[in-house]
């Protein structure tokens, strides 16, 4: 795996999901089927980075079928070498999201980053919060990525670039704080024309998959 200069060692799902719960109440950012498919987006980013996968048209390939002791990134490769080679990559952002929140976030609070809460209201529908139980570790992520989104004059690398994509399709650009969200969403375009062909493929995988989930929810 390429490391880059400044890069953080916390998983990219991880980074993803805090930026997308409140801090505090743990309550999602964006809509729960949003934030879902950019999760699944964001294990599949972990797997490519780590080298466990590939992609070539916008199809997934199992390169490295080993168990690496990581639960959620071992369960999500699991199911690919099972279901063989050169599934799209929309079928499996599809197969993932209903329970990558769960998944992401019960890594986390092993990590001792977050708990798990759960209520139940007057519908009897159970409602799962994330709330930090670190405010400056839960808060990171956010803050390193408004930082850097802020600047101009230095190039993102691709996996922060990969990051800010997802949170850009997940309609979480404001769950950050930048002085002009016009620029950042200009300079986030402009990160992922830059990205390997197997990166762009991935992140609109996740705009399509997105997409699609915003028209159910309308309907």
């Amino acid at each position: 795996m390429t490391r880059y200069p400044g890069q953080p060692t916390e998983r990219l799902a991880d980074e993803l999901f805090l930026i997308a719960h409140d801090d505090y109440s743990g309550k999602p950012l964006a809509a729960a089927v949003l934030v879902d498919s950019a999760l699944a987006g964001a294990i599949i980013g972990e797997l490519f980075f780590d080298g466990r996968i590939t992609i070539a048209r916008s199809q997934l390939y199992v390169a490295d079928d080993r168990a690496w002791q990581e639960p959620v990134t071992d369960r999500a490769l699991g199911e690919m070498v099972r279901r063989g080679d050169g599934h799209p990559l929309r079928s499996w952002l599809e197969f993932l999201a209903p329970r990558v929140r769960d998944h992401v976030g019960d890594r986390l609070v092993c990590a001792g980053v977050v708990s798990r809460t759960t209520s139940r209201g007057l519908n009897l529908r159970t409602t799962v919060r994330w709330p930090g139980l670190d405010p400056n570790r839960v808060a990171r992520p956010r803050v390193r990525l408004n930082a850097i989104l802020e600047r101009s004059d230095q190039p993102l690398d691709p996996r922060t670039a990969t990051l800010a994509g997802l949170v850009q399709s997940a309609g979480l650009l404001r769950a950050l704080t930048p002085a002009n969200r016009s620029a950042v969403a200009n300079r986030i375009a402009a990160a992922r024309r830059l990205l390997p062909p197997e990166l762009r493929d991935l992140l609109n995988a996740v705009d399509a998959a997105v997409a699609a989930s915003t028209v159910t929810v309308r309907r």
